[in-house]
């Protein structure tokens, strides 16, 4: 988040005269303990609502002409929760600093009060639309700075808010014409920094750079914006290679080795990439093994719409080392505060050696949805539909709604997962194949960045139930995963990962299992 310049005209201190009082002359003269007891002292004093009011906003006023905006912020929301009445200038004034506090909340709340009051207010609506963006609420963001923008086409305030919302809700190709309509006016840091993380965003480096070069901060802010902006510009990478090993073991003795690597390009708004795996499976009758090779690609649309495809191909040593042709088809696009995505995929089963030596392949087609209800909770839904080699067919539902408990380092969240499966059969291919499977999840997650180090953990438990071969199945689950990763150099990184339980669909086969493994990965 940024301060965007306001007009000049919001940000000036109203004096007063309570402001010459001795409190106030106290303050001014770096006696801030002193000067705030007094005020404290008066407000406890004060009789009327309106008088505690206006001695919040006039300690608040003293805290923002020492650019103390948290100390502000504290003052301002308690003088505008005391007293509406004050005039719009001073109430939209107040809450700009309180957004600069990084208050998101609280000043939403106040504009969104000015607003009610005065729908025709540009600058309140404005800055809410600005206040909303800063908070990732995109789609309301846009929202307020249309409202703007048909009551006056062409305001570079709203124009400029819209662009970023835009950029950082990933449509940065939609971003691009907003900035350009606005510099050809005339030209500000600001919009001219939006324009050059647009381009990079979209995969014009060099004009990126270009851009990068022409800035001339003038605020500390600015300053830290263009040194994010230029090590995001020799960061950005085209090319990615990664190389992962997996072991994997459950409780009917399975145990396979997974080895892979990857190769992504990525341009602007698509991508290719290709992949090779190698497993390696064993269980209590032998061992087997099994390489998949596949390429595909990705392409973004519009700025909002994403379509991918990809083909590749299975070879099985199942006694004749059968080859399978595997492919898939995607698509997903920004809904509201969200997105839904549409599958279909031809792929096999390699997990253990039983589903090697059966040729286990299958046929699924899926559907996914996720919706940010407000700012904290998400709620996720997704169905499939497989088919299976072996003549056996599931339709699989989950639910996940999830409540963000604390963003910033760490961003915990903690969630519940309603997950139904049913099979039409059991047909003895080796992978678990239940009856009216039902589970109840709860979990908490922890994700986690400090300098090179990032951390996720996921520790989770609930009940489930299922029919299977004429036995049912009540029990109690639980498990555990987690990654921890390190950034060598700002294109090596590597991490190890694991996970462990006895969910009964954590892993195709269906026992308790665990699986421990490492990643790398190189960008130039």
């Amino acid at each position: 988040m940024t301060k965007t310049i306001i007009p000049a005209v919001m940000l000036v201190v109203m004096p007063c005269a309570a402001l010459a009082s001795a409190p106030a002359d106290l303050f001014r003269g770096g006696k801030i303990d002193e000067a705030v007891t007094a005020y404290r002292a008066t407000i406890g004093q004060a009789s009327a609502a309106r008088e505690k009011a206006m001695l919040h906003k006039e300690l608040g006023d003293l805290y923002a002409e020492k650019d103390q905006y948290a100390e502000a912020a504290d003052e301002y929301v308690a003088a505008l929760a005391l007293d509406h009445g004050f005039p719009t200038t001073e109430r939209i004034r107040m809450a700009v600093a309180v957004s600069w506090a990084n208050r998101l909340d609280d000043a939403i709340f106040a504009l969104r009060a000015v607003v009610a009051d005065e729908p025709d207010n540009t600058t309140a609506r404005t800055h809410l639309a600005r206040t909303l963006s800063w908070r990732g609420d995109q789609p309301d963001a846009i929202a307020e700075a249309d409202r703007v923008l048909a009551a006056r086409p062409g305001d570079r305030d709203a124009l400029l808010v819209k662009a970023n919302a835009l950029r950082w809700q990933g449509n940065s190709s939609q971003a691009l014409p907003l900035y350009q309509q606005i510099l050809a006016g005339s030209d500000d840091f600001d919009t001219r920094l939006g324009l050059a993380f647009a381009q990079l965003q979209t995969g014009n480096k060099q004009e990126a750079t270009a851009n990068a070069a022409i800035l001339k901060p003038r605020f500390p802010y600015q300053e830290r914006d263009l040194k994010r902006l230029r090590e995001e510009i020799e960061n950005t990478t085209a090319n990615t290679v990664e190389a992962s090993y997996t072991r994997y073991g459950d409780s009917d003795d399975n145990k396979a080795d997974r080895f892979g690597v990857a190769y992504t390009h990525r341009q602007g708004d698509w991508s290719l990439s290709g992949s090779y795996r190698h497993f390696t499976v064993n269980d209590t009758v032998g061992d087997t093994y099994a390489d998949i090779l596949d390429a595909g690609g990705y392409l973004r649309l519009a700025g909002r719409y994403g379509v991918g495809a990809g083909i590749g191909v299975a070879r099985l040593d199942s006694g004749s080392s059968d080859m399978n042709l595997t492919w898939r088809l995607n698509a997903d696009a920004d809904v509201a505060r969200g997105g839904v995505s549409l599958s279909l995929r031809k792929d096999v089963l390699t997990d253990t050696a039983s589903l090697v030596e059966n040729r286990i392949r299958y046929l699924s087609a899926g559907i996914s949805a996720s919706q940010r209800i407000t700012q904290r909770f998400t709620l996720f839904g997704g169905y499939s539909w497989r088919d299976y080699s072996d003549d056996n067919s599931a339709h699989d539902l989950l639910i996940a709604p999830s409540y963000t408990l604390y963003t910033g380092d760490p961003t915990v969240r903690t969630g519940y997962r309603f997950r139904y499966l049913n099979f039409d059969r059991q047909s003895f291919g080796g992978y678990f194949d239940p009856n009216d499977f039902i589970s109840h999840q709860l979990f908490v997650s922890v994700d986690w960045q400090l300098d090179r180090i990032f951390l996720y953990a996921e520790p989770y438990g609930g009940f489930q139930s299922f029919d299977r071969y004429g036995d049912h199945t009540d029990d109690i689950f639980g498990g555990f995963s987690g990654t921890l990763g390190y950034r060598f150099t700002k294109r090596l990184t590597g991490e190890v990962n694991g996970e462990l339980g006895n969910y009964a669909l954590g892993a195709t086969s269906g026992f308790e299992y665990y699986s421990v493994g490492t990643r790398f990965a190189y960008s130039f």
